[in-house]
């Protein structure tokens, strides 16, 4: 199976540790985090590139997903400091060859804290090169 699920994360992480010191990081969902601003990454699809088996049945390329949570809770200004992370985030998978397919801000009940998900996509192949699907 082809996995970059590693790379795409320690990405992220090297990159949103750099621009919010004290930022935290997750590789799970943690719907309820007590650090903030928290981003959460998880690779949610890999599946074979049916059309790109050969004839020994060795997977070539996949199609992947990755979803990405982040959560704020400042005073002021919560939801554009997740927008602010978000652009960062999209920005750099963009360069790596992922299509964002999903961005979405989710209502948190109690107004203390702001959340987006987004989800990007791409196909891999066995050398870990990324394409846009």
């Amino acid at each position: 199976m082809i996995d970059v699920e590693n790379m795409v994360f320690t990405e992220i992480y090297n990159l949103v540790t750099t621009n919010y010191p004290g930022a935290e990081v997750k590789s799970v969902l943690n719907l309820d985090p007590s650090v903030f601003p928290c981003v959460c990454v998880e690779e949610i699809t890999n599946t074979v590139h049916t059309q790109s088996i050969d004839s020994g049945s060795n997977e070539k390329y996949a199609n992947v997903t990755y979803e990405i949570n982040v959560f704020t809770a400042e005073v002021t200004n919560k939801k554009q400091l997740a927008k602010d992370i978000i652009n960062l985030i999209d920005d750099r998978l963009g360069v790596l060859g992922f299509v964002r397919t999903h961005k979405e801000p989710i209502s948190l009940s109690d107004g203390t804290k702001y959340r987006i998900v987004t989800r990007y996509t791409a196909t891999i192949s066995t050398t870990d090169t990324i394409y846009r699907r």
